[in-house]
């Protein structure tokens, strides 16, 4: 198995602090270029990339997705099932793609910014895993 990919987790987040008034959550500990939201209609696909550089970060807010992925040369290939609550870490050359399994919202966090040509200087795109 590859290094890299041995390196994909799914951990389901519990709060680092709850009182009357909610919960706190602790969700990345490392410096971050871009936060985003994005959305998905049930039987929506996304992804089917990797990152040369960048960490990817997804953390799931509504709804359920499955995460599909693999080594770049696409053997070693996964499947999990996400839910709210689950934070993925994706480091780079991991192929990673979304399906979803139903209406869902995650939050996707990465190390490098969006900017100018960051993304899509830092993104590969591939077939269908």
């Amino acid at each position: 198995m590859d290094i890299l990919r041995s390196k994909v987790s799914n951990t389901k987040i519990d709060p680092v602090h709850t009182d009357d008034r909610g919960s706190i959550y602790d969700l990345v500990e490392e410096q971050v270029g871009h936060v985003g939201m994005v959305t998905f209609s049930a039987g929506a696909i996304r992804g089917n990339h990797y990152h040369k550089k960048s960490v990817q970060y997804s953390y799931v807010l509504k709804g359920e997705l499955e995460l599909i992925t693999s080594n770049v040369d696409g053997s070693d290939r996964k499947v999990d099932i996400l839910v709210p609550g689950t934070l993925s870490r994706i480091p780079p050359e991991v192929i990673h793609t979304y399906k979803a399994r139903t209406d869902a919202e995650m939050l996707d966090i990465v190390t490098l910014s969006r900017t100018d040509d960051g993304y899509e200087s830092d993104t590969i795109r591939v077939a269908a895993v």
